[in-house]
């Protein structure tokens, strides 16, 4: 019977797990009893053959060939090695230290930047029940949380899956849930008064949801899709900060699915939709034209990151950079972790190219695999790159880490 490990054309083996054991006889031969293949994707081969002997490992790189020495039997095995190339976009993870009355370990909240200070909103620590109703902000010159003075028509809602972009001086918080899936209207958060003011009740403005996704240019609030009560939804919203007033821009076509938990980002002018969950993960990429008010959805290539939603994104110029998220629902949908993946990867939105920017065979500090976290495009200490906060471990437990990618060049 011949045994075979098909591969994905869009994917490629990085890592082979063999073992070889010396069997005795009129001469003494070295053999190989087993090998197991695992490609980029997570693709694992069952074991060809008998786990015995001593066990080894190839790998390194894309693996583009072997080479050995074989009889009726496979004595000896190499492997070719493709050194990936040095990605055009390059930068580092560093672990942000925190002092002060910070929010703690959550996932399903959010974070901005305004000028040196960061602040985070919603979230939880158990599933499905709201934490509390801080607006938290960390200071990046003294690396401190506090809790944000508030005044104003200050949200009286716990939420969790709420979403939250910053314009100026800005906050502008949409969405979200509290334990009764009751939902948050639209507010505005003044940082130089600190401030809160209800710009829409639940009632007058886009769907009530949550797990959706937002961005926003100089003068626009973008919200998409997400869950609402009965149904997830694919509609793009847009609030114009200058008029006031809501706008519901065209709506992608069939090629674009409902979906909660995408990545969402404006990038020279045009909202970008990456990935996310319609009841499976989904891993097609949507492009909007407000100018047109038309929509396209892009074919990528590359170093493609798998199917995922609910992960950390943020842009530095041309390039959308994305971290984590989960590749597979939990069984037991929200109360569980699903399956969850690492991973740092840019999309250069001219080219449509994608790259994983994560080093192999050098020590970084990168985080954690996790999904659910929050995240915001945003600049420390001079560099430009991907802030994110906390997130679901595949423990189901939470983090309360702050980690930053910053960008060196682009």
């Amino acid at each position: 019977m011949v045994q075979k490990f098909e591969v994905d054309p869009d994917d490629y083996i990085v890592y082979v797990e063999g073992y070889h054991e010396k069997v005795f006889g009129v001469t003494t031969k070295e053999i190989i009893s087993t090998l197991t293949f695992k490609t980029y994707k997570g693709k694992t081969s069952p074991p060809f053959g008998i786990v015995s002997g001593t066990k080894f490992v190839l790998q390194g790189g894309k693996i583009v060939g072997f080479h050995g020495r074989s009889t009726d039997v496979l004595h000896s095995l190499g492997a070719y090695i493709s050194s990936p190339a040095t990605p055009k976009l390059r930068g580092k993870w560093i672990k942000v230290e925190q002092k002060g009355e910070g929010p703690g370990p959550r996932c399903s909240h959010d974070i901005a930047q305004v000028g040196n200070k960061i602040f985070s909103f919603g979230g939880e620590l158990t599933p499905n029940q709201p934490i509390d109703k801080h607006l938290y902000v960390f200071d990046l010159e003294t690396r401190t949380w506090s809790i944000s003075p508030a005044t104003g028509d200050v949200p009286n809602l716990s939420c969790l899956g709420v979403r939250m972009v910053s314009i100026g001086s800005s906050l502008y918080v949409f969405g979200g849930r509290d334990a009764s899936r009751k939902y948050n209207g639209f507010y505005s958060f003044d940082t130089t008064k600190n401030e809160w003011k209800l710009l829409t009740p639940v009632e007058q403005g886009p769907t009530p949801r949550s797990f959706h996704s937002m961005t926003a240019d100089e003068n626009n609030v973008y919200v998409f899709g997400g869950v609402s009560a009965t149904v997830r939804l694919k509609t793009l919203d847009a609030y114009n900060i200058v008029d006031h007033k809501w706008v519901q821009c065209s709506t992608p076509g069939g090629s674009c699915s409902v979906r909660g938990g995408a990545g969402l980002e404006v990038v020279q002018g045009k909202v970008w939709v990456v990935y996310g969950f319609n009841g499976c993960e989904v891993d097609d990429v949507h492009c909007y034209d407000p100018a047109q008010d038309k929509w396209t959805q892009v074919e990528t290539f590359g170093e493609k990151p798998c199917a995922r939603s609910v992960f950390a994104s943020a842009v530095v110029g041309k390039h959308i950079l994305v971290f984590g998220g989960e590749i597979a629902m939990d069984p037991k949908a929200h109360e569980g972790p699903g399956q969850l993946s690492g991973g740092t990867f840019a999309l250069d939105t001219e080219t449509l190219k994608w790259e994983k920017l994560d080093k192999l065979g050098e020590e970084e500090e990168t985080p954690s695999i996790r999904g659910w976290s929050a995240s915001t495009t945003g600049t420390i200490d001079g560099k430009k790159g991907l802030v994110m906060f906390g997130g679901k471990a595949q423990t189901n437990d939470r983090f309360g880490d702050l980690f930053f990618y910053g960008v060196d060049s682009a």
